[in-house]
Formats: C-alpha cells, structure tokens, sequence
C-alpha cells in the first residue's frame, strides 16, 4: 500500500491493456525480488555469505548486491525498465550460470534466479514488447494471444 500511495505503481491501471497491466505487475515482482535480493547481500546475510564463499566469488559480494539493487530499481521506474530488463537479465542469467557448476545439485540451485528471469521476461512480453526482435512480437500467433487479453 505505502508504495502505491507514492506513486511508484499508479501506472499499473493507467495501461491500455490487461496484457500490459498484467506485465506490469509481473515486470514489479521481478524488480522487487532482484532489490530485496541485493539488500539482502548489503547487509550480508549469512546464507549469502556462505553461498558465496563457497563459490570462490565472496570478493563480488557487495558488488553483485548493489548491481542487484540497482537493476531491480531500474526495473521498477517505468522510464528505465528497457534499460533495467537488459542489465538484470545479464546479472540474472549470469547468476544461473555460476550456480550450475559449482554444486552437484546445480540445477536445484539455479531455481530462484531462474524464476525471476521468468516472471521478467514474461513481463516484458506483455508489459513492453518493445524490447523484444520485431520478427518475434509482430508475428500472427502473438497478436492472436495478445488480443485475448484486450479490454473491452
């Protein structure tokens, strides 16, 4: 509540779609997990600490979670968000990519940045599919999918 009363997420109701408002709100919970993400290593938890320790990478510590903060910051302001998309799906795919060797059970590990990358992702396809190829977002099969969730 405290947020939308300062206006951060009135844009919400203001898209011309439920397509994009439901981008919307997907594109704000990956922003929102990448701040609390990165505020969680800024005040150093100690999972994360051990997390990173454990890969050898505890000196980019304070570095990825002010990356982190930043992005999902970026994500979050609708002005930025194309720049916020690009830069968080590089920290975010990287994020996969050094928990996948590190760990028998990699996979296991890379859930959670795999997830955000998703509900990122899926946001840009309907929030602002802009940031997309246009030989993607202007085929037939989505203007079809896009079209069912038009306002009438």
């Amino acid at each position: 509540m405290g947020l939308y009363a300062c206006g951060l997420f009135r844009d919400i109701r203001q898209q011309a779609s439920k397509a994009k408002q439901l981008g919307r709100m997907l594109s704000i919970l990956a922003g929102l997990t990448l701040v609390m993400s990165g505020v969680g290593k800024l005040i150093g938890l100690e999972p994360m600490v051990l997390k990173f320790t454990h890969m050898g990478l505890v000196h980019l510590f304070k570095f990825v979670g002010i990356s982190e903060v930043i992005f999902g910051t970026m994500i979050l302001i609708p002005a930025t968000f194309r720049l916020g998309f690009l830069f968080g799906s590089a920290l975010l795919a990287g994020a996969i990519t050094s928990h996948l060797p590190i760990h028998s059970d990699g996979a296991a590990w890379a859930i959670p940045s795999g997830s955000v990358i998703t509900l990122l992702w899926a946001g840009a396809f309907f929030y602002d599919t802009d940031v997309f190829p246009t030989w993607l977002t202007r085929a037939a099969w989505i203007n079809r999918l896009l079209g069912k969730f038009k306002v009438a």
